[in-house]
């Protein structure tokens, strides 16, 4: 009875382990791969892109602190 109750739980213990973490297939890491580089170009463009609006802002108001000064 014993090593009957023993295969069941280890087998329960198997089942339960594939099923919360499958087996990872080549066209998974692929795919995932690609998610993280498409991930990656939209951030450093939207990081580029905020990165000049701030310089130009800066240099908007360095340019009218200096006009206020010559006023």
């Amino acid at each position: 009875m014993s090593l009957v109750y023993w295969y069941i739980c280890n087998m329960k213990n198997v089942i339960e382990i594939e099923d919360h973490f499958p087996v990872a297939r080549e066209k998974d890491l692929k795919a995932a791969a690609k998610r993280r580089e498409d991930y990656s170009l939209v951030r450093d463009l939207r990081a580029k892109e905020e990165n000049e609006a701030i310089a130009r802002r800066l240099l908007r108001d360095k340019e009218s602190k200096a006009e206020d000064k010559t006023i």
